[in-house]
């Protein structure tokens, strides 16, 4: 069977018509989501970039990677679903978004067009204490609103996919096309017909809680992103439209992909994966885009379509993007090796197609040690529960089932203890969170003396330069 991927960045995943999110104009994600199966509580491993998208090609967690931030590499002794596909007959081409750092080789693909590695990543990963702040980044929310952008990248790409649909060569199956749009990621500025979807008095502005109890780690990235000051509501509501109205854009190219498949005779022999790689906060707890552990950050979207896809389904127990990495294999009619005997991840096909002894795990860890935070944090979810576990501060646990909004901290909750004690016991058999965060900033300063031995020094300062301090800090 072939496998077409369709992935998208930034998209917090309760936001489309078929998740329930009201005034939603997803049309084509719902139309795909009625003929397979939603899986309406998938997460990322890590809500950035890099670090998500090197654990979803591998189907392993970031620690196990030791790629943790926009400027991490991970080198090819890490094979990827590419590797198992290639070298059991089943080319994969990719067209678009991967984001790999330098060092780095084709990873697997035999084919990859329109992606840029970085060459060395983003240095603010690097300056965690003292703390920076990102220089300009308050003004990435001032861009919001409606614009033309005809001719991006991601038209490109998806020009490239309908080519690659209905050419010879995919007549002459199984293969994997990744397909992979930068949308709906920051600046928020969408079409304006898409932006005027969106009508400001059928939109609320999502909750920001308490704020004066907000972890201290969600307040370094507050301070990071330069938005401790709440954002105006004009700002803000041009930022959800122009969001919204990405949304909507990216919705297009998949509905274009959708109708490819079934002009060329192709549907009923191609599954059809769309998810994310993390999401966006647009706002809640007073935050903004992603590496916060709230669900708008780290809940993606995930839907599964095609021969033999339960339709209309939805699996509600936690799933992860690392599911994926087994999934994909079994769908391409490969085989995982002995290499892939300690995947934490399990293939979502037999659940998706309704085989009702099959279950999904149902646990899933995410985590982050990326730029805007001193330490990093952990959080795992099981059933409605969801336990964050900041390192050296502390915790907070919600039932995300009942407080989707996450303004109740059951931690606080004596009567709540011992589900947080066996929540963090979870936590602590997944991961080590003194081992991870003391690895992670030690592989971080590694790789500080790495940009400063290969870069001239205006490049170094230029880099530097993006990264604030304060004077009585340094």
């Amino acid at each position: 069977m072939n496998v077409l991927l369709i992935m998208v960045d930034e998209m917090d995943g309760r936001k489309m018509g078929c998740a329930g999110w009201e005034g939603m104009h997803t049309p084509n994600l719902d139309a795909l989501a009625a003929r397979g199966t939603l899986c309406n509580s998938a997460y990322c491993t890590s809500p950035l970039c890099v670090p998500s998208r090197a654990s979803f090609v591998t189907g392993r967690h970031v620690h196990q990677l030791h790629c943790w931030d926009n400027a991490s590499p991970f080198d090819e002794s890490w094979e990827t679903f590419g590797h198992r596909l290639e070298s059991q007959g089943v080319p994969v081409t990719a067209f678009g978004k991967l984001d790999f750092v330098e060092p780095c080789g084709d990873h697997g693909f035999e084919r990859v067009e329109f992606d840029r590695h970085r060459e060395f990543g983003d240095m603010c990963a690097h300056f965690r204490n003292p703390m920076c702040r990102r220089v300009g980044a308050r003004e990435r929310l001032d861009k919001a609103g409606p614009k033309d952008i005809s001719g991006c990248q991601d038209e490109q790409v998806f020009e490239r996919s309908l080519e690659f649909l209905r050419s010879d060569e995919a007549q002459d199956g199984p293969w994997m096309l990744w397909s992979s749009y930068t949308n709906p990621h920051f600046a928020h500025y969408a079409p304006p017909e898409l932006y005027d979807l969106y009508d400001p008095e059928e939109i609320d502005f999502p909750p920001l809680g308490d704020l004066t109890r907000l972890n201290q780690l969600n307040r370094d990235l507050r301070y990071h992103f330069e938005v401790e000051e709440i954002v105006d509501d004009d700002t803000w509501m041009r930022n959800i439209r122009g969001y919204h109205g990405l949304i909507s854009y990216i919705d297009r190219f998949v509905g274009g992909l959708v109708e490819a498949l079934e002009e060329e005779g192709l549907a009923e022999d191609t599954l059809v994966i769309f998810t994310s790689d993390h999401g966006e906060m647009l706002g809640a707890h007073g935050m903004w885009w992603k590496c916060a552990p709230f669900e708008p950050s780290v809940r993606v979207p995930l839907i599964i379509a095609g021969p033999d896809i339960a339709p209309g389904e939805v699996i509600d127990d936690p799933v992860s993007l690392i599911d994926l990495f087994p999934t994909i294999v079994e769908a391409a009619g490969c085989e995982l090796t002995e290499a892939d005997a300690d995947l934490r991840g399990r293939s979502l096909l037999p659940v998706a197609r309704g085989d009702k002894d099959a279950e999904v795990e149902g646990v899933v860890l995410s985590q982050y040690h990326g730029h805007g935070v001193r330490n990093g944090w952990f959080l795992v979810r099981k059933g409605d529960l969801k336990l964050i576990h900041y390192h050296g501060y502390g915790h907070e646990m919600y039932d995300v089932v009942q407080d989707p909004d996450e303004l109740r901290d059951l931690a606080r909750d004596p009567d709540a203890h011992r589900d947080l004690a066996t929540l963090d016991g979870l936590v602590h058999e997944m991961v080590d969170p003194e081992v991870a965060d003391t690895t992670a900033k030690a592989d971080q300063a590694i790789r500080l003396e790495y940009f400063a031995e290969h870069m001239d020094e205006e490049q170094f300062e230029a880099h530097k330069g993006k990264c604030e301090f304060d004077p009585d800090e340094e």
